[in-house]
């Protein structure tokens, strides 16, 4: 029970505002790109809830790998990108969903899911961060919020808690969008 208190804590203290802003790391180096997922909410609890999900799923290198894929072309490509800020906050959404329903979502689907909302992350970090290290950095971040996520969806009593704690963050987030 201590720690869903301490992961509580933990979100409520991300959503403040300043979570949101993603302040601070316009330098461009490797420790402002790893700093920048852990910053903004959306970013950090969409790879938390993507890592969910390819526990659930029993896909973790595949979804890895898109991820991993995507976040890099929307980081490097010349995208023009519509909507960033609510597509954002409905990848958290749907990827808690995606947590949730993992058993019953195609893997191909999932992938192409994961895949979309990673490009748009990417993309995000992208044009908040400036140059290839921040990028790089903020790349390994997300990865590595991915991979807790997978290893958060290996425990039982979070693995139906954690997506569904995702999923009302990211219901939450799209009405501020």
């Amino acid at each position: 029970m201590k720690r869903l208190s301490n992961l509580s804590i933990l979100i409520i203290l991300m959503s403040a505002g300043s979570a949101w802003a993603h302040p601070g790391h316009a330098d461009g180096g490797f420790a402002a790109g790893l700093a920048h997922p852990l910053l903004g909410l959306d970013h950090w609890l969409a790879m938390l809830g993507l890592g969910l999900w390819s526990c659930a799923a029993a896909i973790p290198r595949k979804a890895l790998a898109t991820v991993c894929a995507a976040l890099a072309v929307g980081a490097f490509a010349p995208l023009a990108l519509p909507a960033v800020e609510p597509l954002l906050a409905a990848s958290v959404l749907v990827a808690g969903l995606m947590g949730l329903g993992a058993t019953r979502l195609p893997a191909v689907l999932g992938l192409v899911l994961a895949g979309v909302f990673s490009l748009v992350h990417g993309h995000a970090h992208g044009q908040e961060t400036a140059g290839f290290a921040a990028a790089a950095g903020a790349l390994c971040m997300s990865l590595g919020l991915m991979a807790i996520g997978w290893l958060a969806g290996r425990n039982t009593r979070l693995q139906k808690l954690a997506p569904a704690l995702v999923t009302l963050a990211g219901a939450g987030m799209l009405g501020f969008a």
